[in-house]
C-alpha cells in the first residue's frame, strides 16, 4: 500500500464516476482496501441464498444495474458473501407490511391478506410520502436485499423498476427512507460499510467515551470531508462517513449507534494519525488488526544454480547445467508456446490447433499427443481430445471454457490414470484452475498467489501424478496430486519454463539457460502418506464447532506446510473447530492421531502451538477426546526435554490435562 488514498477527496471521485463504467469506482475501492479477485467461479448466485418464492410480480422488469451487479466479476459479494452479512432476493419481491409499521390508507386495509396471492395488491408507501406524488398508481417497493437478521430491507420503487439504475430505499423504524441515489451507488456504499472492517485496522469509540468530549466531533468535521454519500441507516443507526488519508471515519448517530465513531485505516499508521488528530485516547488493545492479510510475495534474486547445488532439506540437487537433458514426453509448455532457448519439444503441435486459436498465449500437449490445450488473451482455455480414429489432420473433439479473468500464461496436461486426464491452467493474476476433462472444471481455484504464473508442467512419477508451477516472484510449488501434498521451492525469479520427467527430474529454465534438478520425493512430500490416510476418514460424519467436519482434513494437511504462516493459521483454525466445552462435538478424537504424528516431525513449523492444541483437546468433558489424547501421550513424552521452552511448557500442559480425574478413580 505504497500509494496513499485521500478519502477526503472521495466526493470528487464520486462525482467523476458519472458517465464512466458503472462499476469502475466499486472495483477501485475494493482493491484499495485489500479485496482481490479470488479467481474461479462465484460461490453466491442470484438464484442462491434464501430467495422468497412469493410476492414476485413477474410483470415488472428488473433494473439493468441490478442484473449487471450480479454478473460483473468485480462483485465481491458473489465471491465472498460472508463479508457482507446480508441476504439477497431474486427476483426482487414486493414488500409486505407484515407488522403494520405504517398506517394504512382507506383502500389498503386488505392489502396484506391479498399480497401473498397477488403481489399487485401488496402494501406500498402511504400516499403522503417524499418519493412519489400522492396520485401515483404504484407505490410498491421491490426488495432485493435484507440485513442478516432481516432487521432492515433494501429495495427500489416498483414505479422505477424500468429505470436502469433506480434509487434505493431502506426500511427503518420510521418507515422507508432514501438510502442511495442509485443501485450502483448503494453497492459502492455497502462495500465501504463492510470491507474496511475486514481488511483494515479498526478502532471503535463508544458513545459514552465522547459524552464529555464534544470537541472530538468538532475536530472531525473540521479536519475531514464527507464522502458525498447519504447517511447509512442500519440497525437503528444513522451513520455519516468521513474520509482522510488512507482512512474512513464513520460518525454513528441515532439510538441504535453503539459506537459514536468507527475508524478504519488502510494501515495502522493511518488509523493512529486520525486518533491523534481527533484527540482520542486509546490503548493498543483497542485497535483491531485486519481480519485477513494477503500472503506476502517472496523476495528472491534471479534463478541461478550451479552443478552440485542442493536444497538445505535435501529435497533436490542439481544434476546438470551444461546441457538440457532431454524433454520429457509431451515437450515443454514454453517451447510449444513460442520456443525456449536450449530445448525442443518432443512432439509437434498440430497446425490446425495454431489456426483455431490465433490469439493463443500458451499451448500444451499430453505425453501421447492425444490431448491438446491452448489458452488465450481473454482467459479462455480450449481443449481438444483426439479419438482413436483421428488422423494427422488434427484433433477431433473440442471444448472451450472461460476459466480465467486474465490472460492465460501457462498450461499443463496430466494423465491421472489409464482413463482420466486433467488440464491445469495459470494466468497473469496468479490463479491456477484444474479441469478434469471428463467433468466440468472445478469451480474454485486450485491455487492462487498475487503474482503471475510463469510456467507449469506435469508428469506421472513413481509416486503418482505430479504438478509443478512457477510464479513471477521465484516460488515454485510441486504437488503430489493423489495426496494433495505440496512442497515450496524458493528457486528465484526469471523462470520461464518448467519440464517434469517421469524419473523425477525437474528441468528449470531461467535467463542463463536450463538447469536439471533431481527431486527426492520422500523429502519433497514427507507427509504424503499421512495426507492419503486423511482422505480415508469420513469427516462429514463427524461434528465440529461449525458443523460437519469437512474442513478438518484440509487444515490438518496445511499444518504440515513448510510455510510457517500457513501452518500456524491452520492450527488456529483447528482450535476454533475442535476445542470446545461442548461434549457433543466428535471431530477432535479422529483428528488427534494425525496431529500427534505431525507433532513428532522436528521440522514442523507450528510445533509449540500444535502441541497446545493437542493438550487443549483433552481439557474438556468429552471422554473420547481425552482418551484419544491419552493414547498418543507416550509418543509425545520426549518433548519434555525439547530445546524450546515453549514446547516443554506445552508438554507439561499436555500431562496435566491427561492426568486421571477424580471422577475416573
Amino acid at each position: 500500500m505504497a500509494e496513499i488514498i485521500d478519502y477526503g477527496q472521495f466526493a470528487r471521485r464520486l462525482q467523476d464516476q458519472q458517465g464512466r463504467s458503472r462499476w469502475e469506482l466499486l472495483d477501485a475501492v475494493q482493491r484499495e482496501w485489500g479485496y482481490e479477485d479470488p479467481g474461479g467461479e462465484p460461490v453466491a448466485s442470484r438464484w442462491g441464498g434464501e430467495n422468497s418464492a412469493y410476492g414476485i410480480d413477474e410483470s415488472l422488469p428488473v433494473p439493468e444495474a441490478l442484473a449487471e451487479w450480479w454478473d460483473t466479476p468485480v462483485n465481491s459479494f458473489s465471491f465472498r458473501p460472508r463479508l457482507y452479512w446480508t441476504h439477497t432476493q431474486w427476483p426482487p419481491s414486493i414488500w409486505v407490511d407484515e407488522y403494520g409499521e405504517r398506517e394504512a390508507d382507506d383502500d389498503d386495509n386488505d392489502a396484506e391478506g391479498a399480497a401473498s396471492s397477488d403481489p399487485a395488491r401488496a402494501d406500498g408507501l402511504p400516499r403522503d410520502n417524499p418519493f412519489l406524488p400522492p396520485d401515483a398508481p404504484d407505490r410498491r417497493i421491490c426488495v432485493f436485499m435484507s440485513e442478516y437478521q432481516y432487521c432492515n430491507q433494501w429495495g427500489y420503487l416498483a414505479a422505477e423498476a424500468a429505470h436502469s439504475d433506480p434509487r434505493v430505499l431502506v426500511s427503518t423504524g420510521s418507515g422507508w427512507q432514501l438510502q442511495s441515489r442509485s443501485l450502483s451507488e448503494f453497492f459502492l456504499q455497502l462495500a465501504l460499510e463492510r470491507l474496511p472492517g475486514h481488511y483494515g485496522w479498526t478502532l471503535k469509540v463508544r458513545r459514552a467515551d465522547l459524552k464529555d468530549a464534544p470537541e472530538v466531533l468538532e475536530r472531525l468535521t473540521a479536519s475531514y470531508g464527507e464522502l458525498g454519500l447519504l447517511p447509512w441507516q442500519e440497525l437503528g443507526c444513522d451513520a455519516l462517513m468521513y474520509g482522510g488519508p488512507d482512512a474512513l471515519i464513520t460518525h454513528g448517530r441515532g439510538p441504535g449507534a453503539d459506537f459514536a465513531l468507527v475508524i478504519h485505516g488502510r494501515t495502522r499508521e493511518a488509523l493512529l494519525h486520525v486518533v491523534e488528530t481527533l484527540g482520542i485516547v486509546c490503548a493498543d488493545k483497542d485497535i483491531v488488526p485486519p481480519g485477513e492479510v494477503p500472503e506476502p510475495l517472496e523476495e528472491l534474486g534471479p534463478f541461478a544454480l550451479t552443478d552440485g547445488d542442493t536444497d538445505d532439506r535435501g529435497r533436490w540437487r542439481v544434476s546438470s547445467t551444461s546441457d538440457f537433458p532431454g524433454s520429457p514426453p509431451g515437450g515443454l509448455p514454453g517451447s510449444l508456446a513460442g520456443g525456449v532457448p536450449g530445448g525442443a519439444p518432443a512432439v509437434t503441435v498440430p497446425a490446425v490447433l495454431r489456426a483455431l486459436v490465433p490469439d493463443r498465449t500458451a499451448i500444451a500437449l499430453d505425453e501421447e499427443a492425444a490431448l491438446a490445450v491452448a489458452g488465450d488473451t481473454e482467459g479462455r482455455v480450449h481443449l481438444w481430445e483426439s479419438t482413436a480414429e483421428a488422423t494427422a489432420d488434427g484433433p477431433s473433439a473440442a471444448a472451450s471454457k472461460p476459466l480465467h479473468r486474465a490472460p492465460v500464461t501457462a498450461l499443463a496436461c496430466v494423465r491421472l490414470d489409464a482413463a482420466r486426464r486433467a488440464v491445469v491452467s495459470g494466468d497473469a493474476h496468479g490463479v491456477l484452475r484444474y479441469w478434469q476433462t471428463d467433468r466440468v472444471p472445478r469451480p474454485l481455484p486450485f491455487e492462487r498467489r498475487r503474482t503471475a504464473v510463469t510456467a507449469l508442467t506435469a508428469a506421472g512419477l513413481a509416486t503418482g501424478p505430479a504438478l509443478a508451477c512457477a510464479w513471477a516472484d521465484g516460488l515454485v510449488r510441486v504437488w503430489d496430486l493423489d495426496s494433495g501434498a505440496v512442497a515450496r521451492l524458493r528457486l528465484g525469479t526469471g523462470i520461464t519454463d518448467l519440464a517434469l520427467a517421469s524419473d523425477g527430474t525437474l528441468c528449470v529454465t531461467g535467463a542463463s539457460g536450463p538447469v536439471a534438478l533431481r527431486l527426492a520425493a520422500d523429502r519433497l512430500w514427507p507427509h504424503r502418506e499421512l495426507q492419503q490416510r486423511l482422505h480415508d476418514v469420513d469427516w462429514g460424519s463427524y461434528w465440529s464447532a461449525r458443523g460437519p467436519a469437512h474442513a478438518v482434513p484440509g487444515l490438518i494437511g496445511k499444518v504440515a506446510s513448510d510455510d510457517k504462516k500457513t501452518a500456524m493459521d491452520a492450527v488456529h483454525d483447528l482450535y476454533r473447530l475442535l476445542v470446545s466445552k461442548d461434549s457433543s462435538l466428535t471431530a477432535a478424537a479422529p483428528a488427534v492421531p494425525f496431529l500427534a504424528e505431525l507433532m513428532s516431525d522436528p521440522d514442523n513449523r507450528a510445533r509449540p502451538t500444535l502441541l497446545l492444541l493437542i493438550a487443549d483437546i483433552a481439557d474438556g468433558d468429552n471422554t473420547e477426546n481425552r482418551a484419544a489424547v491419552r493414547a498418543v501421550l507416550p509418543a509425545l513424552r520426549h518433548l519434555h526435554d525439547d530445546p524450546l521452552s515453549s514446547i516443554r511448557w506445552a508438554a507439561a500442559e499436555l500431562e496435566k490435562h491427561c492426568a486421571p480425574r477424580p471422577e475416573e478413580e
